[in-house]
């Protein structure tokens, strides 16, 4: 790349090319930071026409927490907690009832010890909207809608991506990182080479949104109504309380689909019911990782790195999770405060985490509506996976990560252990939540970046220590010990940003921050932190 052409190129740390959940969520990650970036997104505004996913899980619920637009988020979703946490499996909307999951997808009204932050359902129009007016009013983080990336090169100190803006005038963007969030069909991947490995599903699956103001079941509320029956079989549901249903019916060939939609809906709902066809989509289930997930400067994240099928509400919340990791471990080098190496480990913690995701989606797939008995009891066998998955949700680890502690650990969770959730203090596991005695959560008391959580009074020394070393290495430290009676007083956490633990010890002095941040093997090569550069 020569030198004109880059001197006519913006320039800034971090291009975000996709504004979906995923880029979304690494420009709210990045700004919490404050680390400037630009995102680009085709899309000038969000459609309703098609909500995709409709499960915010307890995890992004958390995540949206620390980024302050948990509460927005649930004052926009049209179905609030309180009105239903009931998935209903039945014949006919109107028809008999078989059995029922209640406090389904992490709902609940009740405070919880275990999380922060409930679940919500809401369309993922609705995310995008929140996430758009948030992000936009952060310092340093450009959204710019009408925008799409055309290509990119990379060399040794950057990337070069062509922008096309809504006139159709390109131009350049010079970013020391790319985040690829435009999904599977995006450039990004497609320009760094990263092919998917896995398969996809033969079966089609027809969606559908309609409008039926005057709607209702006598099954009373539920956020799914799962249709098993002869005459029709698939899922529905209100997008709002005001007559917006979506549907998905599973098997159903998509010019079926167009032709027949009045019956299909018939059949959901048990009669024909007055209504207004809103939108239909088809698609298929797609189990599909990246072989890789970095390639040099650029970052897949999101649905550009891995898809799988909707059953379980797992997609669009893997995403984020995705981006929070990254987006940390990018501040941490822009401020100088971990090196390079650091990057790493991104793909490290993440691949299992999706792989893991992959297979429990793939694991619902089998038990869709048209393949399910009239049978309670084989129902609740089948599905409670699918509905109660605590275990996948809170209890992935990035235990074997590069800068999470070496010893005590623990393999991931089997398949069989994903519906229940037993929190643990564990290295890689995230930090066990309870609410404090003066009612606010532990969460809201940890820092922005590491947090050391224990007695502190009781090592002083050991910590004075550990402040010293964190000051002397730039990393934002904060202390926080419990009250009287938690067990968190009886050892010491060091907690990421990211709220998982990167070591645990009985004193300070077992605790290597170095390790932790990705600067404990430099003298082999490991890139110094911006301040020791700066002083040798």
């Amino acid at each position: 790349m020569n030198a004109t052409v880059l001197n006519s190129a913006e320039h800034t740390p971090v291009l975000v090319v996709g504004a979906g959940p995923a880029g979304l969520a690494a420009a709210a990650e990045l700004g919490l930071h404050g680390v400037a970036c630009v995102v680009v997104e085709p899309r000038t505004e969000v459609s309703h026409l098609r909500p995709r996913a409709k499960t915010t899980n307890i995890r992004t619920m958390e995540h949206l927490r620390r980024w302050g637009v948990a509460d927005s988020l649930r004052a926009a979703a049209p179905l609030p907690v309180a009105w239903s946490q009931r998935v209903t499996f039945c014949e006919s909307l109107s028809g008999r009832r078989i059995t029922d999951f209640d406090n389904a997808f992490g709902l609940t009204v009740e405070r919880d010890d275990r999380y922060a932050e409930a679940g919500q359902q809401v369309p993922q129009p609705v995310v995008e909207e929140v996430l758009r007016h948030h992000v936009r009013g952060l310092p340093g983080v450009d959204l710019r809608l009408g925008h799409a990336a055309t290509d990119l090169v990379q060399d040794e100190e950057g990337v070069t991506v062509t922008i096309r803006d809504d006139a159709g005038i390109s131009y350049l963007i010079r970013a020391r990182y790319v985040l690829g969030c435009d999904g599977a069909s995006g450039v990004v991947r497609e320009q760094v080479g990263v092919r998917y490995a896995g398969r996809s599903d033969l079966r089609p699956n027809f969606n559908v949104v309609f409008r039926a103001p005057e709607l209702d079941s006598p099954l009373g509320p539920a956020v799914q109504y799962w249709v098993v029956g002869e005459r029709s079989a698939g899922v529905l549901g209100r997008l709002d309380l005001h007559g917006t249903w979506w549907a998905i019916l599973p098997g159903v060939e998509a010019d079926y689909g167009v032709r027949h939609a009045e019956e299909l809906i018939a059949g959901l709902v048990g009669h024909r019911v007055e209504h207004e066809l809103v939108a239909t989509d088809t698609w298929t289930a797609r189990m599909l990782v990246a072989e890789r997930f970095r390639e040099r400067r650029v970052f897949l994240v999101g649905e550009s790195a891995h898809l799988n099928p909707p059953w379980g509400g797992h997609g669009f919340n893997t995403c984020v999770g995705d981006a929070v990791n990254i987006g940390w471990k990018i501040a941490a080098v822009e401020h100088g405060w971990a090196p390079t190496r650091i990057l790493d480990s991104y793909e490290a913690e993440r691949r299992g985490v999706v792989e893991q995701t992959v297979r429990s989606a793939e694991s619902n797939l089998a038990a869709l509506a048209n393949a399910l008995p009239k049978d309670a009891e084989a129902i609740q066998t089948a599905k409670h996976a699918e509905f109660h998955s605590l275990g996948l949700v809170l209890g992935y680890s990035y235990a074997g990560s590069p800068i999470v502690q070496p010893a005590g650990l623990r393999p991931r969770a089997s398949d069989g252990e994903e519906t229940g959730y037993t929190p643990t203090t564990e290295p890689g596991a995230r930090l066990p939540h309870r609410w404090l005695p003066d009612g606010s959560s532990l969460y809201d008391r940890l820092g922005a970046g590491f947090t050391l959580v224990g007695p502190i009074r009781a090592d002083r020394a050991g910590v004075a220590v550990l402040v010293e070393r964190a000051e002397q290495l730039g990393v934002p430290l904060t202390l926080f010990e419990p009250p009287p009676g938690d067990v968190r007083r009886e050892e010491f956490l060091l907690v990421r940003p990211d709220q998982h633990i990167a070591w645990r010890a009985d004193a300070v002095a077992g605790i290597d921050l170095d390790l932790a941040v990705g600067s404990a093997l430099r003298g082999r090569g490991v890139p110094k932190t911006k301040q020791e550069a700066d002083a040798s």
